[in-house]
């Protein structure tokens, strides 16, 4: 099993890094662009992200000290966790939004950080955001901060310029007063959305390898706790659970401020019995950064033996 994901890893790795080379070969040739220039532009963009990256990331978060009377505890279960997976602990946050969550974030400015949302306090059972925090110390065990944004930075400039390129298109097409004009326009707007198109074959791939991290952090948190991990399972189904029961924007999408969620004591088991039965399609999280869950919870069971 590990093994396989590993070979795997390096599968999606290579055909993304080749992928992406190939894309940005073709459309220097085809615009006449010195590569020399996309060498020099490229690590910039790269840095700037990763500077700037955990203070976006991590808005809406405070930190938590290890004297905090509320989330000392919290601050207490990732140094220990952090401590067994031989990590450097990193900096715990905690994030008042109204959905379950737990992320690594940070670079080596700003420190290594672990956030845990409240809502995901809440329900889960200190065994449980055990086995979740084993997960997100992972990822900083793996560097998927740094190899993430590396590999997400070519669809990441392009999908800014095929969106600057969109605007101006729409801008220049409002705007044309004559034949001229409406070529530049209309150019623009083809260009733009041919990019788009690009964008979203890249994406492809960096999203194969996101969910291969996700995978390879839930490995970790076996191989680290053994049948501990079964509490990773129960805390992917209240999650699941939790965000059925959220109310949305119908238009935006963004979740209302509701009263806080009950997730029922029986509810996750049988989530999870029901995901260990099913059989999952290839294409149902094709477009997702995480595996789907039932995916995530056979993988944890076929590790321990369940």
């Amino acid at each position: 099993m590990t093994f396989n994901l590993r070979l795997e890893m390096i599968a999606a790795g290579f055909l993304t890094v080749v992928s992406e080379a190939l894309t940005i070969y073709t459309l220097l040739a085809l615009l006449g662009i010195s590569p020399l220039i996309v060498l020099f532009v490229l690590p910039i963009f790269w840095f700037v992200q990763w500077v700037v990256s955990p203070y976006l990331v991590g808005r809406n978060t405070f930190e938590v000290t290890p004297y905090d009377p509320t989330f000392g505890w919290v601050y207490h279960l990732v140094s220990e966790v952090a401590v067994e997976s031989r990590v450097k602990p990193p900096k715990v946050y905690v994030a008042d939004v109204g959905y379950p969550n737990a992320f690594a974030h940070g670079n080596y400015i700003t420190g290594k950080r672990v956030a845990i949302t409240i809502p995901l306090l809440n329900i889960l059972t200190p065994q449980e955001l055990r086995a979740v925090v084993a997960h997100e110390i992972g990822h900083i065990k793996h560097n998927d901060v740094e190899i993430g944004m590396a590999l997400g930075l070519i669809p990441t400039a392009l999908s800014y310029v095929s969106t600057l390129l969109m605007y101006a298109g729409y801008f220049l097409l409002f705007l044309a007063g004559d034949e001229v004009e409406l070529a530049m326009a209309l150019a623009s707007l083809a260009l733009g959305g041919f990019l788009f198109v690009v964008t979203f074959f890249l994406q492809i791939f960096v999203l194969w390898f996101n969910r291969l991290r996700e995978s390879y952090a839930d490995y970790h948190s076996v191989s680290l706790l053994g049948k501990g991990s079964l509490n990773l399972a129960t805390a992917l189904a209240k999650i699941q659970i939790y965000m059925q029961k959220v109310r949305l924007d119908p238009f935006t999408g963004i979740i209302v401020t509701t009263a806080p969620v009950r997730v029922d004591n029986t509810e996750p088991y049988l989530l999870v019995q029901e995901w260990l039965r099913k059989k999952v399609s290839l294409l149902t999280d094709f477009l997702s950064t995480h595996p789907h869950p039932a995916k995530r919870v056979q993988m944890i069971y076929s590790l321990i033996g369940g």
